[in-house]
C-alpha cells in the first residue's frame, strides 16, 4: 500500500473513531435494552422507549408463530447443530428452500447466517477471472467487503456514482471490449436513505448489453413488497440467467439467515457446492430456521397481502407527515426507511439525544455509514408501531429539528412528492413451485 493511501486510511479511521466515541458517550449508539414488549418499544434502563430503529418491517420478529417455530426446532435439534451444511444439516434447510422457491418462483439457496457471508459465498464463485465488476458507490458495506476479495484476486472493480445510469453505461461501454462479462452490483432498496435502484433503466441496459449481468442485494426490499413478499427487485424485474438476487431473512422476514435466488439453476448448484462460506462457516441455528419456516408460511398465505397493504399505508402516512412538517428526507421513495438530513454531526447527535430523552429511539447516522456532510437521523417503522406513536414521534422530531438545526428551507409539494414516491404494485401472479 502506498504511504499516501496509508496516511489517508489512518486519518479516516481516526475520524471514524472520534465520531463513534462521541455518539457512544452521548448514549445514542451502543444502546443495550432489556426487552422488546410488543415490538413497538424497547426497554432501556427500565424505561419503555418507542422503537424506530427496527428493520422487522412487517412486525414478524415478535409474532407468536415464529416464536413457536423456533421453540419447536430447539426441541427437535437443540439450539445448535455444529457442522458445515455441506456435510450435514437439519431438514429445515430443504423445507425453507422449497417455501422460498414458492415465494419467488426461482431456485433458492439458503446461505450461512448472514447476507454478508452469502455475498462472500456467491460472488467469488460466479465472477470469473476475466470478468469486471461495476459497483454502485452506495452499495451495502457487505458488498463493499466482497469487492475487496474480488479485487485481491485481480478482478477489476470500478465504482460509479450512486444511481448514476449515465456513468454506469459509460463504464459498461468502456469495459465491454476487454471483459467477457460485466457484473453490475447494487442494492435493491438502499439501507441508509431508503431509496431504490432504477430497475427499469438497468433492465434496458441489460437488453442492450448482452454481456451485462446484475447482482442485487435486496435485503431491505424482501418480504414487505411484492406478491408473497418476493421483494422490490423480483416484483419489478424478471429473473433470468444473467441475474442473481440476495435476500436477507433478518429484516422484514423476521427470522435470520439469508438466501440467494438464481435465474440459472446451474449457477445455484455451483454456489451451493463451491461457495467458501457454505463449507467453512457455521450453519444457521435450528431456532432461526424454525422461525424462518413459520415466516415463509405466513408469506404464502392470504394474510401476507393484508400485511403488505398495511405497511404501504403506513409508509404513505410517514411520507405525508414528514412533508407536512417540511422535514428534509434524503429520499421520498416509498420504503419504510427514512433519513432526515441534518448535515453537521454534532447537531445530529444532539437531535438524536433529545429524541431519546423524549422517549423515541432513532438511529444516529454519520460518516462512514453516510457520506461526509450528510449526517442525519435514520429511522424505520414497522407494523408494531401504532399510528399514534408515529404521529407523536414526527411531531417531536419536527419540534427539536427547528430548535437544533433551524427552520427547514425546503417547501415540499405534497402532490408532487406523492407522484415521486408511488411504487405501483406488480400484478398478482400465481405461486410457482
Amino acid at each position: 500500500m502506498r504511504a499516501g493511501s496509508a496516511t489517508q486510511h489512518e486519518r479516516l479511521m481516526r475520524l471514524h473513531r472520534r465520531n463513534a466515541d462521541k455518539s457512544t458517550s452521548l448514549g445514542v449508539t451502543g444502546v443495550r435494552f432489556e426487552g422488546v414488549g410488543d415490538g413497538s418499544t424497547i426497554q432501556i434502563e427500565g424505561k419503555d422507549v418507542a422503537n424506530f430503529g427496527n428493520c422487522s418491517y412487517l412486525g414478524l420478529a415478535v409474532d407468536e408463530r415464529l416464536k413457536k417455530g423456533a421453540i419447536e426446532a430447539v426441541e427437535r435439534f437443540g439450539p445448535l447443530y455444529s457442522s458445515s451444511q455441506v456435510y450435514a444439516a437439519v431438514d429445515l434447510y430443504p423445507e425453507l428452500e422449497r417455501l422460498l422457491a414458492q415465494i419467488t418462483g426461482a431456485p433458492a439457496v439458503v446461505l450461512p447466517p448472514t447476507t454478508t457471508l452469502g455475498h462472500l459465498a456467491c460472488l467469488p464463485v460466479v465472477v470469473g477471472p476475466e470478468d469486471a465488476v461495476v459497483l454502485d458507490s452506495h452499495s451495502h458495506a457487505s458488498l463493499q467487503l466482497t469487492m475487496q476479495v474480488l479485487a485481491g484476486r485481480g478482478i477489476q472493480v470500478q465504482p460509479v456514482p450512486h444511481n448514476d445510469m449515465g456513468a454506469l453505461e459509460e463504464a459498461i461501454a468502456g469495459l465491454s471490449p476487454h471483459h467477457p462479462r460485466i457484473w453490475y452490483v447494487a442494492d435493491g432498496v438502499y439501507s441508509m436513505f431508503g431509496d431504490l435502484a432504477p430497475l427499469d433503466t438497468i433492465r434496458d441496459l441489460m437488453d442492450r448489453y448482452q454481456n451485462l449481468y446484475a447482482y442485487f442485494d435486496d435485503a431491505h426490499g424482501f418480504s414487505w413488497l411484492g406478491v408473497h413478499g418476493r421483494g422490490y427487485v423480483l416484483s419489478r424485474m424478471p429473473l433470468d440467467e444473467r441475474m442473481i438476487v440476495a435476500a436477507g431473512l433478518a429484516k422484514s422476514f423476521g427470522s435470520g439467515g439469508a438466501a440467494l435466488f438464481f435465474g440459472d439453476a446451474d449457477l445455484a448448484t455451483n454456489v451451493r457446492h463451491l461457495g467458501g462460506p457454505m463449507t467453512f462457516s457455521g450453519p444457521i441455528h435450528p431456532p432461526t430456521l424454525g422461525a424462518a419456516v413459520a415466516a415463509a408460511r405466513i408469506h404464502l398465505s392470504e394474510e401476507h397481502q393484508v400485511l403488505r397493504r398495511r405497511i404501504l399505508d403506513q409508509i404513505g402516512l410517514v411520507a405525508r407527515l414528514l412533508a407536512e412538517h417540511r422535514l428534509p428526507a434524503m429520499s421520498w421513495a416509498e420504503t419504510p426507511i427514512w433519513l432526515v438530513k441534518v448535515g453537521d454531526l454534532d447537531r445530529m447527535l444532539e437531535l438524536v439525544r433529545r429524541m431519546l430523552d423524549d422517549g423515541y429511539f432513532l438511529n444516529a447516522s454519520g460518516f462512514p455509514a453516510v457520506p461526509m456532510g450528510m449526517a442525519g437521523l435514520r429511522f424505520t417503522h414497522t407494523l408494531c408501531n401504532p399510528t399514534s406513536q408515529i404521529e407523536a414521534m414526527i411531531e417531536r422530531l419536527a419540534y427539536h429539528y427547528r430548535q437544533v438545526v433551524g427552520e427547514p428551507q425546503t417547501v415540499i409539494d405534497l402532490e408532487e412528492m406523492q407522484r415521486a414516491v408511488d411504487i405501483p404494485e406488480a400484478p398478482r401472479e400465481p405461486s410457482r413451485p
